[in-house]
């Protein structure tokens, strides 16, 4: 039931991103696709944990690595090209969004660090 419950946020996660490139609309903080099984409605619901087990879960993205999975994420991710985005969010929710991407990235980057440190490749998500 968890792997269903992953694999379809991440199927929604995906085509949510994708609707973001071909949709100039007005985003809110809620339009965001952040990285977590359940959609956070404020920026203290997205966690290092919660964002790890989604991009490190084994319910998608079979056959490719967890570096890639987290590189792909911090490329995705990254403020410079998320802050194209940013000009479309409303005023109201900016700060919030901007919270959370500061959120994302540091995650990312931590876990890039660990995977780095370890030999195997493998990090025990929760």
């Amino acid at each position: 039931m968890e792997r269903c419950r992953q694999e379809e946020a991440w199927k929604t996660y995906e085509s949510r991103w994708a609707a973001l490139g071909r949709d100039a609309s007005p985003l809110r903080f809620e339009s965001i696709p952040w990285p977590t099984t359940v959609p956070p409605r404020k920026v203290e619901e997205i966690t290092s944990e919660a964002i790890t087990k989604f991009i490190l879960s084994p319910a998608h993205s079979e056959g490719i690595s967890q570096k890639e999975r987290i590189k792909h994420g911090l490329r995705r991710w990254h403020p410079d090209r998320f802050g194209r985005m940013l000009n479309r969010v409303e005023k109201e929710d900016r700060g919030g969004v901007e919270r959370g991407v500061g959120i994302v990235v540091r995650c990312l980057n931590d876990l890039l660090a660990k995977h780095k440190h370890k030999h195997k490749g493998i990090i025990n998500i929760i």
